[in-house]
């Protein structure tokens, strides 16, 4: 899950990671936000609240030279939407003189496992580009069991030729936040060099799902749940990946690579993918139930493409899933196509044939009978 950096800030303020002041604003107060805006120094930078990167491209962070000409902006954010979705947050800052941009950022590792801390000397919108040029980007592994060590913090510090004592506060407590909020990636961009100090000027992460349940974090992830629909909602609940789109054949394989293949097949085919989902690994009959219910809630979806290839999800298992959903919903007017191959796929093939319905051996067949 990806919080809004308005709250990323609330939990640096908390570790008293440095930040500029700011006012946080919604469109249902808009009006009663002047005050607030008012006690902060001008210029101010404007900047909606969304779950993403690049809104700054977007044109969604705006400078403002007066708290009048700051709601202005707010207002036109309010109007506009990012990826989709309608901005319902809006952060009125204090604009401060940066004298050098920088970045920081703690993110999980796989290969190997434990984490990263990056550094670049530059900051911004074009870091990624930046931290390309020989010596742009510092990678420093931390071992889980160890964590942030002395010398880590001196070597950081060095390289981005900031005084330790001006770099070790904010560092320790971006670990310490990092590890206790379940972050996956926790971004400072930029940390910026400023008349003021070492600030914190614009926070980004994201934030591992399997910690919704956790006390610090109930806030953050109750105002997430309140903003998605009813299918994305299920979908998180149940471990689902979904993604919701303008057609009407649904696509369901078990794996997120098998699944976007899948999906290509459907479009080279000329039909209009309506739902993009991933069972995961493992899947059994309830969990495959689940699923096939969830997708036959969707009004805009006619069709549906199951493509399975068995290993730790048993062919069996996930046509007994298919069996026991289309007897639960008895959809009408949705064609069901079925591509088993791997563990258990005869017995998955006999289960769905003794249900009258199909499973293919290969994945353009399926294909080709949902379209016939």
């Amino acid at each position: 899950m990806i919080p809004y950096e308005f709250e990323v800030k609330d939990i640096f303020e908390k570790f008293q990671v440095p930040v500029e002041k700011s006012c946080l604003l919604t469109h249902e107060a808009l009006k009663d936000s002047l005050g607030c805006i008012k006690g902060l120094r001008t210029p101010l930078i404007v900047k909606a609240q969304v779950r993403g990167w690049g809104r700054g491209k977007a044109g969604l962070v705006k400078s403002a030279e007066n708290p009048e000409e700051a709601l202005k902006v707010a207002q036109e954010f309010f109007l506009r939407e990012f990826n989709g979705e309608k901005i319902r947050y809006v952060l009125v800052s204090e604009r401060k003189r940066i004298l050098r941009e920088m970045y920081l950022s703690f993110m999980v590792s796989s290969n190997p496992p434990g984490f990263l801390l990056l550094a670049s000397k530059h900051g911004g919108v074009d870091v990624e580009e930046l931290s390309k040029t020989p010596g742009g980007l510092l990678k420093i592994f931390i071992d889980p069991f160890e964590g942030l060590r002395d010398y880590m913090v001196r070597t950081v510090a060095g390289y981005l030729g900031v005084p330790q004592e001006h770099i070790e506060k904010i560092l320790r407590s971006l670990w310490q936040i990092f590890r206790e909020y379940n972050f996956t990636l926790l971004e400072v961009n930029p940390l910026a060099l400023t008349e003021d100090g070492v600030l914190a000027l614009d926070r980004k992460g994201v934030i591992d799902d399997d910690a919704s349940r956790k006390s610090s974090l109930t806030g953050i992830f109750a105002r997430y749940f309140s903003e998605l629909d009813e299918l994305s909602l299920s979908a998180f609940q149940k471990g689902f990946s979904v993604v919701k789109l303008d057609g009407d054949t649904a696509v369901v394989g078990n794996g997120a690579g098998l699944t976007m293949a899948t999906l290509d097949a459907v479009l080279e085919a000329g039909a209009r993918p309506g739902l993009f989902l991933d069972l995961g690994g493992g899947a059994d009959a309830e969990r495959v139930r689940e699923a096939l219910l969830l997708v036959l809630k969707q009004q805009n979806i006619s069709k549906i493409l199951l493509n399975i290839l068995g290993g730790i999800t048993r062919c069996d298992e996930v046509a007994r899933g298919v069996v026991q959903a289309l007897s639960s919903a008895k959809p009408s007017s949705v064609k069901v196509a079925v591509r088993l191959s791997g563990f258990m796929e005869d017995e998955g093939r006999r289960i769905l044939r003794e249900a009258g319905l199909s499973a293919f051996d290969s994945l353009e067949e399926a294909v080709a009978s949902l379209l016939g």
